[in-house]
C-alpha cells in the first residue's frame, strides 16, 4: 500500500505505517509517534514544506530560469488520484523524518518526456535496499525488484546511499528520552516508591514494634485523622529522590533533544528554550526555521525532482512564501523589486493572487500614479 493514503475513515496505526520491515532508529515507529515533541516536530515540517508553492523552471542562458507554462504533473497531481501535490509531498517528507528516506514506484511515464507522471509513495518497511550487488543498490518492494523510482535519501554515511533519519543520527538520546517516559510511568504508575517514612528519632526499634505503630498510624490517618503519639516520633512525606524528582523536567529535555535533532525550536513542541533569546518578528522566526530545519529537506527533494525531470529542467521551492509579511511590508517589497527591475508588475500581481491588468487598466494606472507623481514633484519646488 502507499504511504499515508487519503481515506474518509480512521485508519489504524498498522493500516497507515503498515507491520513489516525494521525502521532505522532505537525504536518503533509506533512508539516514536507516542512521543508529542517527534509528532510536532516531524509533521510541522512535513505540512510546512508540502505547503510552499513547488515549481518546474526551464534552464536559460545566464544561470536564470524561466518558469514552465504548463507544469509537469509530477508537480500538479503526482499520485494520479486527483489528490494534488500537496498530501503527496507531505507523505514523502514524513517518510523521510521518520524513517530516513521517501521511495516512490514510478507508476507511469509522459511517452513524449519520458519523465514520471505518476508516482506512489511506499511504506518504507516494504521496501529493502541490498547495497551489495555491483555498484548500483537494488530496491525491493515486499521481495519485488524495483528498477522505476524517486529516491529520496535523508543523510548517509559514507560508503551507502541508505539515508538515515535525525532520529537515527541521535540515537542515544532519543533512546533516553523514551527510558525516561518508560521510568517514569513504572515510579509513578506503579507505585515502586514509598509514600513516606515513619521513623523513631530517639531510639532504635525491633520490627514487632514497628509493625504496631505502622497498624496504628495506618489506622488513624485512613480517613485523614490526626495521628497522636509521643515526642520521639516524626511524620516526614516524601519527595522524589533528586533524580526523580526532575521527572517532569525530563519530559520537557526529551522535547528539548527532539526539538535539537530536528533543528526545530523546543518551544514549538512543548519543550524550553533554557533562554531568554527571541526574534523580534514572525518573518525572522520563520527565516531561522527555513534555514535550519526546512532548508536541508527542501534540497534534496528539489534534486531528486530535477534529475526527474531531464536535462535542461529544474524544480525549485518558493521558501519565501513561508515568510509573508504584513500588507505594508509587502507593498514596499514590491515597490522596490519594480523599481530595481527584480520583478515585473504581472510577476507582483500573480504574487498577491491578483490576475494581471488589462491594457486599459495599466493606461489609468500609469495616467494617475504619472499625475500625482508630478504633482507631488511640483508641489515640492
Amino acid at each position: 500500500m502507499s504511504l499515508l493514503r487519503p481515506s474518509l475513515r480512521s485508519a489504524s496505526y498498522q493500516e497507515v505505517w503498515g507491520s513489516g520491515g525494521s525502521p532505522l532508529m532505537a525504536a518503533s515507529a509506533e512508539a516514536a509517534l507516542r512521543l508529542i515533541p517527534l509528532y510536532a516536530a516531524v509533521t510541522g515540517i512535513a505540512d510546512d514544506i508540502s505547503v510552499t508553492p513547488w515549481h518546474g523552471y526551464q534552464s536559460a542562458a545566464g544561470g536564470w530560469g524561466e518558469r514552465l507554462a504548463s507544469q509537469p504533473r509530477l508537480l500538479t497531481d503526482p499520485a494520479g488520484d486527483g489528490t494534488g501535490f500537496i498530501p503527496w509531498m507531505n507523505q514523502g517528507v514524513s517518510s523521510a523524518c521518520l524513517w530516513g528516506f521517501g521511495f516512490a514506484q514510478v507508476l507511469s511515464r509522459d511517452p513524449a518526456t519520458d519523465t514520471p507522471r505518476v508516482a506512489r509513495w511506499v511504506h518504507p518497511g516494504r521496501v529493502s535496499i541490498d547495497e551489495q550487488q555491483g555498484s548500483r543498490a537494488v530496491f525491493s518492494v515486499d521481495g519485488k525488484t524495483i528498477t522505476d523510482y524517486l529516491y529520496v535519501p535523508g543523510p548517509v554515511l559514507p560508503g551507502s546511499i541508505r539515508g538515515l533519519s535525525p532520529v537515527a543520527l541521535f540515537r542515544m538520546q532519543f533512546g533516553k528520552s523514551l527510558k525516561a517516559q518508560k521510568y517514569a510511568s513504572d515510579l509513578f504508575d506503579r507505585g515502586v516508591m514509598p509514600v513516606g517514612v515513619l521513623r523513631n528519632s530517639g531510639r532504635t526499634i525491633d520490627p514487632e514494634v514497628g509493625a504496631v505503630a505502622k497498624s496504628r498510624f495506618k489506622s488513624d490517618v485512613a480517613n485523614r485523622d490526626i495521628f497522636v503519639t509521643g515526642n520521639d516520633w516524626e511524620w516526614t512525606a516524601l519527595s522524589a529522590p533528586s533524580d526523580d524528582a526532575t521527572f517532569l523536567e525530563t519530559i520537557k529535555a526529551g522535547a528539548t533533544e527532539i526539538a535539537a535533532i530536528y533543528r526545530v525550536t523546543p518551544e514549538d513542541i512543548g519543550g524550553v528554550t533554557g533562554t531568554s533569546m527571541t526574534y523580534s518578528t514572525l518573518e525572522m522566526n520563520q527565516q531561522n526555521r527555513n534555514r535550519r530545519a526546512l532548508l536541508p529537506w527542501v534540497r534534496r527533494f528539489e534534486s531528486v525532482l530535477s534529475y526527474a525531470l531531464g536535462p535542461g529542467q529544474y524544480v525549485k521551492a518558493n521558501m519565501d512564501a513561508l515568510i509573508r509579511p504584513d500588507l505594508k511590508g509587502r507593498m514596499e517589497a514590491h515597490e522596490i523589486a519594480l523599481r530595481i527591475g527584480l520583478e515585473t508588475l504581472p510577476e507582483g500581481r500573480a504574487l498577491e493572487d491578483k490576475p494581471p491588468l488589462t491594457a486599459a487598466e495599466i493606461d489609468q494606472w500609469q495616467n494617475l500614479y504619472g499625475a500625482r507623481k508630478a504633482a507631488t514633484t511640483t508641489g515640492g519646488k
